[in-house]
């Protein structure tokens, strides 16, 4: 697995895939492998304030205002890197999907 004390999005990034390939079999046997892999994508969220500026370092629009409302800048780094790492997670699952029926 990638360096996981190295905070940044990239790394996440690639952190959750390896996860998601290392679980692939199971994920794709789930009822709603969706919600799988959106689990999955949550788990590598940082909750600490300053892994959260870390990452936000490594790509500075992840701090940009999105359509959350509410709440204060690590809420915001918080979901803006969750719905980075769910985009990244939905792909692999349609790849996988793809590649399961191929």
């Amino acid at each position: 697995m990638t360096d996981t004390n190295k905070q940044d999005i990239y790394t996440l990034e690639q952190n959750l895939i390896e996860e998601l390939n290392d679980n692939k079999k199971d994920i794709l046997e789930n009822g709603c492998p969706e919600d799988v892999v959106s689990e999955y994508a949550d788990s590598w969220v940082p909750i600490y304030n300053y892994d959260l500026l870390s990452v936000a370092q490594s790509d500075l629009s992840l701090g940009y205002e999105s359509d959350m409302q509410e709440g204060d800048i690590y809420q915001q780094l918080t979901w803006s890197i969750y719905a980075r790492l769910r985009i990244i997670a939905t792909e692999w699952l349609e790849q996988a999907q793809e590649q399961e029926v191929a």
